[in-house]
């Protein structure tokens, strides 16, 4: 199936050397060629960035492997002979090219962030806090007073929805701080 992105996408990596896939979402919404795909908070932000990189795969191959570099943080369009880069991912590629995956149910995807976020490292050392850091911490994050690690990933996916650097709303600093915060709370609730 040919994705409706492809040509708005192509267009938008010709006029900026390096993009981000919250970035290419955010022009792309803002030029009004993606909308809401899902009434889910979850399988919307899924959905857009499914229908992103399947654009970016089909696109890499309409215009050779070697010229189109992707990655999350890093999609750029190379000039000839600078493809000492590029390195393929193929079962993401494969992934994001089966339209099959298209329509994955909340609980998959809710399977696919955790694998991810076990996956996910902090940049920072993680530091462990204090008792007057860990109430005011916990307060901040609005945790009842004897919260469970439950309750901590429960917060945390929340906070990491709003933050998440591919959210209208997001912000990459905030999202690695909530991350580090999480990382510090996890530790405290066991």
């Amino acid at each position: 199936m040919l994705n409706p992105l492809i040509d708005e996408i192509f267009e938008l990596i010709l006029t900026k050397q390096v993009w981000q896939v919250h970035t290419l979402a955010a022009e792309l919404t803002t030029r009004s060629a993606m909308t809401t795909l899902d009434k889910s908070p979850e399988r919307d932000l899924f959905k857009r960035n499914f229908l992103i990189m399947n654009a970016l795969y089909q696109l890499q191959a309409q215009l050779c492997p070697q010229s189109l570099l992707i990655s999350a943080l890093h999609i750029e369009l190379l000039e000839k002979g600078d493809n000492s880069l590029v390195t393929t991912n193929e079962n993401l590629r494969d992934y994001y090219l089966d339209w099959h995956n298209y329509d994955t149910s909340e609980e998959q995807i809710d399977e696919l962030l955790n694998s991810f976020w076990r996956q996910f490292k902090t940049t920072s050392p993680q530091q462990a806090l204090n008792e007057n850091e860990f109430k005011e911490l916990a307060l901040e994050w609005k945790l009842p007073e004897n919260f469970t690690l439950k309750n901590v990933q429960k917060r945390w996916r929340q906070l990491a929805l709003q933050m998440h650097p591919d959210k209208p709303s997001g912000c990459e600093v905030k999202f690695k701080k909530i991350k580090l915060q999480y990382e510090q709370l996890k530790v405290a609730a066991r």
